[in-house]
């Protein structure tokens, strides 16, 4: 398990450190619950130690919006805990959660404490700054395709299949959560899905997405996508190997 708030504590000062981590409190979340809400006031900022969960804003329509999911080594709550400003979107889990929760005040108070705790989270919002980069391009420029095929190698690419050359996603996410995440109709990516199982690039069912060629992935990302190809970023928050040409 991935226990992202011990790698933050154990870059501040011994004596911050000591401090912090009785405070750190374990949390759990059952599936579906909204873990926090958009609009609410900043006090905790979560780090997932295990499950996954998705931010999602709602439009006055009632649409729900996918900005992103989140996994084990992922946290939320850091950008209101640094600004102060209310949650700017919501956090519902899509498994079972298993947290852990520091305090807004305590957050802040391990970044001030040491250069490489500050440097750890500027590389985290560098890598997010990337990443809205990207999707922005995406939206705007890419057809329905691109944009899915875009999705799906962010989602082969988080497996945790390192070296793999297939990757399995279980339990797969739905058509209209796929279609929530790259702004598109569910019909429109229920045929896409068809078309690129056609050619090979990937299988399905209602549980199951297995990509069973990765490298020929993402040469069609390469070649639809152009210079989105190389920024896909991992859940690590380090770009991965350069795509083939």
């Amino acid at each position: 398990m991935i226990d992202v708030s011990l790698q933050l504590l154990a870059l501040a000062p011994e004596a911050v450190r000591r401090q912090l981590e009785p405070r750190l409190r374990p949390l759990r979340a059952r599936k579906g619950q909204t873990v926090i809400g958009v609009g609410a006031y900043p006090d905790d900022v979560l780090f997932i130690v295990d499950g996954e969960a998705e931010v999602t804003l709602h439009a006055v329509s009632g649409r729900e919006v996918s900005v992103r999911r989140l996994g084990p080594g992922d946290i939320f709550g850091d950008l209101a805990a640094v600004d102060g400003l209310p949650r700017s979107a919501s956090v519902v889990a899509l498994s079972e959660l298993r947290l852990n929760a520091l305090t807004r005040g305590d957050f802040l108070i391990c970044l001030a404490s040491s250069p490489d705790a500050g440097m750890w989270f500027a590389r985290r919002m560098v890598s997010e700054v990337r990443r809205l980069t990207d999707k922005v391009f995406e939206l705007s420029a890419l057809s329905v395709q691109a944009r899915l095929l875009c999705e799906l190698l962010r989602l082969a690419r988080a497996a945790d299949c390192v070296g793999a050359s297939m990757v399995t996603i279980r339990p797969a996410p739905t058509h209209a959560v796929l279609a929530s995440r790259i702004a598109a109709q569910r019909e429109a990516v229920s045929r896409e899905l068809q078309a690129l199982a056609g050619r090979g690039l990937l299988r399905h069912d209602r549980r199951t997405l297995e990509f069973p060629d990765l490298e020929a992935l993402e040469r069609e990302v390469s070649r639809v996508a152009g210079v989105l190809a190389e920024p896909i970023v991992s859940r690590s928050g380090l770009p991965p190997g350069r795509l083939n040409p």
